[in-house]
């Protein structure tokens, strides 16, 4: 039997083995009830071992969670601190680009925004091509006939220059929809070396687009920035400007009426002419060289409109070999909106010979073709079809 003596080593000793220096409530308790007699010496030690281990076990878990706790307060800190700076860059990014695309028009003295300027532009890029390509539909399997209104750019005309003519022009133009609201060229001559002799204000631009059918749901927008070539490189901004469709008054538009819409700036002013088409579908165009070489144009109208859009010019551009050796007429532009209620007339003008026309009803997907033969030439088109949509 343990003798008081022991008793007051053992209790010694467990005191010198707590991790904290003022005995806490629970140590206390354990005194209290510490008997004063045991069977044996090894069952004192054990009990006072298990009740030490114990202590040491729950300060130890005290200590981890008040370590996991703190560093859990300083990764809020650390993320409260990134995401505040990451605000301040997004707002000083955004009003970056938006001061850059504010310029004051010397025609209408007002300021004005010369691109387009609802997005975020922390995160939009104002120079993204749109990925979004024609016949993405043609494959598939329509049961809805869920139809968006579009438009066809019809002619882009320099209708007044304060500098006269002619003109040698070159820049964009670019239209933008609203299924991704990105970069879609009506107009591309980058450079100067790439400019256009505009001889008079009766003379189009020739356009080179859109690439896919447009969505006319909200707004299009339309970009304008054309400069002209002069000598020794002195090159001056003949229009820089935004401009928009507003598809809100598309069901009070007639089809039959082409619409049009100006911008006054810098140097000139400029008129886009497009025409309304109602439950639209998207039309690509594609000709190969059958027989013989093609010289003259192609061009393209619907039923209510006759205005006719210059697909393909052979002064512009020619006949190339496609990858599997097949002659590949290149269009200027190739992607058209028909309305699901009318028909699509291809006409080739050859030089010298009768004119040719093809009808092609819409369909919501598949494709057609046909042949133009004048005997010494033949030409073969495909027109591919695919339904409009988000």
């Amino acid at each position: 039997m343990a003798t008081r003596k022991e008793l007051d080593a053992l209790e010694r000793t467990f005191q010198e083995n707590s991790l904290d220096p003022e005995e806490d409530e629970d140590d206390e308790k354990m005194r209290c009830v510490l008997p004063l007699f045991y069977d044996s010496k090894e069952e004192v030690c054990a009990e006072i071992a298990a009740t030490a281990a114990a202590a040491a076990e729950r300060r130890r878990r005290e200590a981890e969670e008040k370590a996991r706790e703190a560093e859990e307060e300083k990764r809020r800190a650390e993320e409260r601190k990134r995401l505040k700076e990451e605000a301040v860059w997004r707002r000083k990014k955004h009003e970056e680009v938006v001061n850059s695309i504010r310029q004051y028009n010397t025609k209408t003295k007002r300021v004005e925004y010369i691109r387009f300027p609802f997005a975020d532009f922390s995160k939009f890029n104002l120079n993204e091509i749109s990925p979004i390509l024609a016949m993405r539909n043609t494959g598939k399997q329509i049961h809805d006939r869920a139809y968006f209104n579009s438009i066809n750019v019809l002619s882009v005309k320099i209708v007044s220059s304060d500098k006269g003519f002619p003109l040698n022009v070159y820049g964009n133009i670019i239209l933008r929809d609203n299924l991704d609201k990105k970069c879609i060229y009506l107009f591309y001559r980058p450079t100067r070396r790439d400019s256009e002799l505009i001889n008079s204000e009766d003379q189009s631009l020739i356009l080179t687009g859109p690439s896919r059918g447009l969505v006319l749901t909200d707004y299009i927008y339309i970009e304008v920035d054309l400069k002209m070539k002069l000598g020794q490189g002195k090159d001056k901004q003949l229009s820089i400007g935004l401009l928009d469709i507003d598809g809100r008054v598309a069901p009070r538009v007639p089809t039959t009426e082409v619409q049009c819409c100006t911008l006054e700036s810098s140097l000139s002013t400029v008129e886009v002419r497009y025409a309304l088409v109602k439950e639209a579908t998207e039309a690509t165009v594609e000709f190969q060289v059958l027989k013989g070489d093609f010289k003259g144009k192609i061009t393209a109208h619907t039923t209510r409109i006759h205005d006719r859009m210059l697909l393909h010019d052979s002064r512009a551009c020619g006949a190339v070999t496609s990858s599997d050796g097949s002659r590949v007429i290149e269009l200027l532009r190739r992607v058209l909106a028909v309305c699901v209620d009318e028909v699509l007339f291809i006409s080739a003008e050859p030089e010298g010979v009768d004119t040719l026309v093809k009808k092609f009803t819409p369909s919501l997907s598949g494709s057609q073709s046909d042949v133009f033969d004048w005997g010494a030439v033949k030409l073969g088109v495909k027109v591919t079809w695919s339904v409009i949509s988000f």
